[in-house]
């Protein structure tokens, strides 16, 4: 399978197999056994290969670099995961009810209620409990 997508990255940018091999520092012939799948690039060939714009998530996973979290929604998970329970409490009220964020309660039961009836009570696999 990563020989199938390489070549689908090759020929997306627009490489031929001698050139997209000069760029992962390889020859054409060990490039071509990739392709085959005899043979695997190293990371350090794949990390070349990413500077010519060749989607290695892509290479690797089957996953578009695109579908992976953007640098904005990974720092909302980062900042989410450290604020006050408050805090959280807010953010999820807000995204899930469609409200701003000042006009959303930090009531723990009424996120519950919310993320209950959105999701059947799972947030990242986890139980959400009522606080009484």
């Amino acid at each position: 399978m990563i020989g199938i997508r390489l070549k689908e990255e090759r020929v997306r940018l627009g490489f031929n197999q001698e050139s997209f091999a000069a760029a992962a520092g390889v020859t054409r012939r060990p490039y071509a056994d990739w392709e085959a799948g005899k043979t695997s690039p190293t990371t350090v060939q794949l990390a070349s290969l990413a500077s010519t714009g060749a989607d290695v998530l892509y290479i690797l996973t089957g996953r578009r670099e695109a579908e992976a979290l953007s640098t904005e929604e990974k720092l909302l998970i980062e900042r989410y995961r450290v604020a006050e329970e408050a805090t959280r409490y807010r953010i999820l009220i807000s995204l899930l009810e469609g409200k701003a964020p000042e006009q959303a309660t930090p009531d723990s039961k009424s996120v519950t209620q919310v993320i209950t009836s959105v999701i059947g009570g799972q947030v990242a696999g986890r139980q959400i409990k009522n606080k009484e």
